[in-house]
């Protein structure tokens, strides 16, 4: 990963305060994790590398304000090859977000750049396993008479995943004095809070976890890892990628069962048994209703069915 000073080495030094502001605003103002600035500043750092070869010289404030589209095109047009569209539309998200913070703090507008339109993709709902293919998933992690308290950390994790539809790092990063026997808050992206309902087969298998847990007091995390040695106790997002990929060779499940895609299969799950949008936006911690809509694509015949029984013209 590239250091802050080699990432801004295609900067003159006029620029360079202004590109440090803009991450300061990203992570005391905007709060984004270490994790989301680190790719705002990979993603800047490729425009500055672009910019210093296509003009010849570091952007200055001035030659930033300039910017045309038809050189952004050029940029995007440069990395097309070697990376989706979803990638190139991030990107280009960045560049327009840190277009807008120097119009708003330090006055150089460029608003041709800030409204350059993004990149069409054809929409897809999010993947998800269907629910039997989930259903054998939670067979498989079930814990056995004699398992070590491993098995049932991990029998919890994947209920709360998928029972909740919580992001992986919102359930790690869990205390035992964060749960609650019905429903507790969860603090998502931006840190935005949102009251999710617990299951009651969820709140079973925690409690069992916690009787076998060496670490259970209000304080500790809920899911801990095996290596007492480590600086942290508190389990990491690889084991849980580590896990399921050994799902995926043994139950021979699709490639994009991920912890993320057990957040997608209780969206899809429940939109496909007749759930309120709108509640499960909820459930999501979704912003924009928009973001939860793509859930709908993977059901349309339920949709059709639907729209053919409930329309007065039927």
């Amino acid at each position: 990963m590239p250091t802050p000073t080699e990432q801004t080495k295609h900067v003159d030094a006029q620029t360079a305060p202004m590109v440090e502001a803009f991450y300061t605003f990203l992570t005391s103002e905007k709060r984004y994790s270490q994790h989301t600035v680190t790719a705002y500043r990979r993603d800047l750092s490729n425009l500055f590398t672009f910019l210093t070869e296509h003009k010849g010289a570091a952007p200055t404030p001035s030659s930033l304000e300039s910017l045309t589209p038809e050189t952004l095109t050029s940029y995007l047009a440069s990395q097309h090859g070697d990376h989706k569209k979803t990638t190139l539309n991030r990107r280009l998200s960045t560049i327009r977000s840190f277009f807008n913070f120097l119009h708003l703090r330090f006055g150089l507008k460029n608003t041709k750049i800030i409204n350059f339109k993004g990149i069409k993709q054809g929409k897809h709902a999010p993947y998800a396993l269907n629910e039997q293919q989930t259903q054998a998933l939670l067979q498989w992690v079930t814990p056995s008479a004699g398992d070590d308290w491993p098995a049932y950390r991990d029998y919890a994790l994947m209920l709360m995943l998928y029972g909740m539809g919580l992001r992986i790092s919102e359930a790690l990063d869990l205390n035992w004095s964060d749960i609650r026997e019905d429903s507790f808050y969860i603090k998502g992206k931006g840190n935005k809070q949102r009251r999710v309902p617990v299951l009651s087969i969820v709140t079973a298998a925690l409690t069992e976890w916690r009787k076998r847990s060496p670490m259970n007091t209000a304080k500790d995390p809920v899911f801990v890892t095996t290596h007492g040695s480590s600086k942290t106790p508190r389990l990491g997002a690889r084991y849980v990628q580590r896990l399921l990929e050994k799902a995926r060779i043994e139950l021979n499940l699709p490639d994009h069962l991920t912890p993320h895609a057990l957040r997608h299969c209780f969206a899809t799950h429940l939109l496909n048994n007749g759930a309120d949008l709108r509640v499960v936006q909820e459930l999501l911690g979704h912003s924009s209703l928009s973001t939860t809509q793509r859930y709908l694509a993977s059901d349309l015949g339920r949709l059709t069915e639907v729209h053919k029984k409930s329309h007065p013209l039927k």
